[in-house]
């Protein structure tokens, strides 16, 4: 039995990998890639971020980025350079690490069958094979949460403790979210169990060490300027709109003049607002119908799940009502849009935490399921993973080139071909993400990129970058 478990749980894994690493450099590097890749090719070569900081916490190239997939792909820009494999391989592996996790997460919570479904179902998710073909730092950090819930159940306090150290240096969103699951984690664990566990002491010392680097950032090194930048409350766009809709209700409204700011005021306006993103991150649109509308998060058009997955979800809820797992689970997804609703609509990397409780309790509804209708629902779902792989392979590619800076990649490549000859060539910085381009499809030696940044024009041999 277990020989069997183990050569269906390696073909899963098998098949996850061929889904993802197919065609997965035919897209170009978009800018957070492009940024990403050298900033890990220039540590390698220099020690130094492209901007010219030694060996740094966060990156400035993607708004004060913590550092934790440039240094990662470290040896996979050794191994490829600066190039889409360098960027995508450790994103791959991460994908197949999820697999291989919720196979022991869903045999820890419930039995080694669901943990089986649970690595399938996750090995065809759309939504994991979006974030494993594109170098996603809320990907690694998704591998890394899960790493730690799987250590933390299983009372590997020391490494649950350095793998969600590790994802809050990788992907910021996971700072919220991850304390508050850890609450839920350390109920369900029952907190008396495990506090008198001495290797659980050590861990939350490392966890306070992580903590000190990220409070260090936010205090010295502008670790939040993304975030202020993005947020709903400093977007100008909807102050404006929320000052005229509260001005205009105070005028139209007849109820007494002395009362009407109670009931119009900002305040209700934006709790709306947030509410209203809160709930976009769990609405049937985004989980099963259309997705956050990003190519780059979406490329299949549909939404994150599959549409068989709503009755499931529903069946596993039936199942596992009053259960302690169903709570912890419910509980975890309900956490996660906690750590979105300030900045914007339902996003599929800043809500992909979310992705292993829907799965566990899919894959325990499955587990539930009469045979007939199990092998219906696995067909159904099949059906609807050609469709989005045949989008994914061979429509997106040029549907969305765009949103891959393509154009870039193509004016790159002009350019290097031209290199040796005698005339000047000038690249346009209109042209999206024209500047970190060329540097990566040229393999440009960070020492010049370094010592040209914030500089304009850039000249590189015979190629200038120009604000042109």
């Amino acid at each position: 039995m277990v020989r069997k478990s183990i050569l269906i749980l390696l073909t899963i894994l098998l098949l996850g990998f061929g889904i993802r690493a197919y065609k997965i450099t035919q897209m170009p590097l978009y800018g957070d890639e492009l940024t990403l890749v050298y900033d890990s090719y220039s540590i390698l070569k220099t020690g130094h971020d492209q901007t010219g900081k030694l060996l740094p916490i966060t990156f400035p190239m993607r708004g004060i980025s913590p550092g934790g997939y440039v240094y990662a792909s470290v040896p996979f820009v050794a191994m490829f350079g600066p190039t889409a494999a360098g960027v995508r391989a450790l994103s791959l592996l991460s994908g197949m690490g999820i697999i291989l996790l919720m196979f022991f997460l869903g045999k820890k919570l419930f039995s080694e069958e669901v943990g089986l479904t649970a690595a399938f179902l996750m090995g065809i998710s759309p939504w994991d094979i979006y974030l494993s073909r594109a170098g996603f730092e809320a990907h690694l950090a998704l591998f890394l949460a899960l790493l730690g819930v799987v250590c933390f159940l299983n009372k590997k306090y020391v490494i649950y403790a350095l793998a969600w150290g590790f994802a809050v240096l990788t992907y910021p969103t996971f700072r919220l979210t991850l304390p508050l699951l850890f609450l839920v984690i350390l109920w369900y664990m029952e907190v008396k169990n495990v506090i008198k566990n001495r290797m659980f002491t050590i861990s939350l010392v490392v966890l306070a060490i992580f903590g000190g680097i990220i409070l260090r950032g936010i205090v010295f090194g502008g670790d939040q300027k993304r975030f202020q930048e993005i947020n709903v409350f400093s977007d100008f766009g909807i102050k404006e709109q929320i000052i005229q809709k509260v001005n205009n209700d105070r005028t139209i409204s007849t109820l007494p003049v002395a009362v009407r700011p109670i009931f119009y005021n900002r305040p209700l306006e934006y709790a709306r607002i947030v509410f209203e993103n809160y709930m976009d991150n769990i609405s049937t649109r985004f989980l099963f119908l259309r997705g956050d509308g990003n190519p780059r998060a979406n490329p299949g058009e549909w939404g994150m799940l599959y549409l068989v997955e709503l009755p499931l979800l529903l069946i596993g809820i039936a199942y596992l009502f009053k259960s302690k797992e169903l709570k912890m689970l419910v509980a975890w997804i309900l956490i996660v849009p906690l750590a979105s609703m300030l900045i914007a609509n339902a996003h599929g990397l800043r809500s992909n935490l979310m992705l292993p409780p829907l799965i566990l309790i899919s894959s325990f509804a499955l587990s539930k399921l009469l045979k007939g209708l199990k092998v219906v629902s696995i067909g159904l779902m099949l059906a609807q993973l050609v469709s989005i792989l045949i989008a994914v392979y061979f429509l997106a590619p040029t549907k969305f080139a765009s949103f891959w800076s393509a154009e870039a990649k193509v004016a790159s490549l002009a350019a290097i071909a031209n290199y040796n000859k005698e005339q000047s060539i000038v690249l346009s910085t209109k042209i999206d993400n024209m500047e970190y381009a060329y540097p990566v499809y040229a393999k440009i030696n960070p020492n010049l990129v370094i010592s040209q940044y914030g500089k304009f024009p850039k000249v590189y041999g015979n190629v200038t970058i120009d604000e042109k």
